[in-house]
């Protein structure tokens, strides 16, 4: 992964997008750490994306708790699930 630091990234920012558009992944620095990351969007990026939303991180909770229990749904019922907690909202 291609470091860039902030000044860079203001400077080329088209250029860097494009290439992430293509598949490169940057990692962003301030005075040389880390603080952010440029990624191609793509299945991963939107996992990522994923783990942070409040109602997904929710229902991956319950889920992972009614499999430690055993317990498994069925692609019909974890659809309604996922309607109803839309629903919700």
């Amino acid at each position: 992964m291609a470091a860039v630091g902030i000044r860079d990234l203001k400077t080329h920012a088209s250029a860097i997008v494009e290439r992430a558009e293509a598949g490169e992944a940057f990692l962003v620095t301030r005075r040389g750490k880390p603080v952010a990351v440029v990624l191609p969007f793509t299945i991963e990026a939107e996992d990522l994306i994923l783990a942070h939303a409040s109602q997904f991180i929710h229902l991956r909770e319950i889920g992972r708790a009614e499999l430690r229990k055993g317990k498994t749904v069925g692609w019909e019922t974890l659809k309604t699930k996922v309607h109803q907690s839309n629903a919700d909202r």
